[in-house]
């Protein structure tokens, strides 16, 4: 379906935030916007589901939430193979336009960027990291954009998208920041917990067994039938709560992308002090939880076990090893 797309270089100067890279942050924002749609109408997205910060701001956040410049995904059947899906993302985006915006790909370090060219900036082609990872372990569910003024510009409606689970992208985050203290994910957790503590909306026993689970795959690995593989990747720490919950000095946070998460910039010490608020829950591990905490090898056969008892009819004993 071909759309009337106005985006003007008023229109993106009132979307982008109040920054020296807020017209950029804002370009990639909206170019996102454009290029979701239109992998949804040609039926790509249909294999996917969306993830991490980006699917935060743009299907619960909106205009609260933090600019993202990356695009993560997961297959979305336990069949699906990530490479493939890649390529034909890559394939997809390659040498298209969308009203003002061009988009190709470039591979860095071996990973896969997608670039964004226009003429509303005078910085040149901008780039969002474009990543593909294996299924999730609970049904993804369908969630719709919360509105924002420019939307108005885009010629016609965003469809709904279909998502990994909340408690599962939260999970992931906090499994990432056992390993480093990235200021993206302290702020997207955050956000969460000031916005979604009081309505039932996040299942925190839900969270604090995936946690566990997710940081002792990523030490080992799992593996299901026909290629399918969740493989270790990161370097190997046990989860201790205490000291997941201890104060964050900002010395120790990664700082590259502070300026993009608010205007002002947000305080560290209050993020820091306001993360342990909201996810003193993960210190209320269960005894099986507190094993698989030590990230142990020898503990697969209780990880099987825990998996299969997820709420999801995705993992069932035998599918998974």
């Amino acid at each position: 379906m071909s759309y009337d797309v106005t985006i003007t270089r008023a229109r993106l100067l009132r979307h982008a935030p109040a920054s020296r890279q807020g017209a950029e942050a804002a370009v990639v924002d909206i170019a996102q916007d454009l290029l979701l749609r239109h992998l949804h109408e040609i039926d790509l997205l249909g294999e996917l589901a969306f993830k991490g910060g980006t699917a935060l701001r743009k299907l619960y956040a909106g205009a609260q939430g933090r600019f993202s410049l990356d695009l993560d995904f997961s297959v979305r059947d336990l069949d699906g193979d990530p490479a493939t899906i890649l390529e034909l993302l890559i394939e997809a985006v390659t040498d298209l336009q969308l009203g003002p915006f061009r988009y190709g790909t470039a591979n860095r370090r071996g990973k896969t960027h997608l670039t964004i060219a226009t003429d509303l900036t005078v910085t040149g082609a901008l780039t969002s990291k474009l990543d593909v990872n294996p299924p999730p372990w609970l049904e993804p569910v369908t969630r719709g954009w919360v509105p924002m003024p420019i939307h108005d510009q885009y010629g016609g409606p965003l469809p709904e998208l279909t998502i990994v689970r909340l408690e599962e992208n939260v999970a992931e985050k906090i499994a990432r920041l056992n390993r480093t203290t990235t200021a993206r994910d302290v702020y997207d957790l955050v956000w969460l917990w000031k916005h979604y503590r009081d309505d039932g909306g996040l299942d925190t026993a839900l969270v604090r067994r995936l946690t566990v689970l997710k940081i002792w795959v990523d030490a080992h690995g799992l593996t299901g039938p026909a290629g399918l593989a969740w493989n270790p990747g990161h370097e190997a720490f046990a989860f201790d709560p205490e000291q997941w919950l201890r104060p964050r000095s900002a010395a120790e946070f990664d700082v590259q992308d502070i300026g993009q998460l608010s205007v002002p910039a947000p305080n560290l010490d209050e993020l820091a002090t306001d993360l342990i608020n909201g996810y003193r829950f993960l210190g209320a591990l269960d005894p099986d939880e507190v094993q698989v905490a030590r990230i142990d090898g020898g503990d697969r056969a209780l990880v099987l076990r825990m998996l299969t008892e997820l709420p999801t009819t995705r993992l069932h004993t035998g599918a998974i090893w």
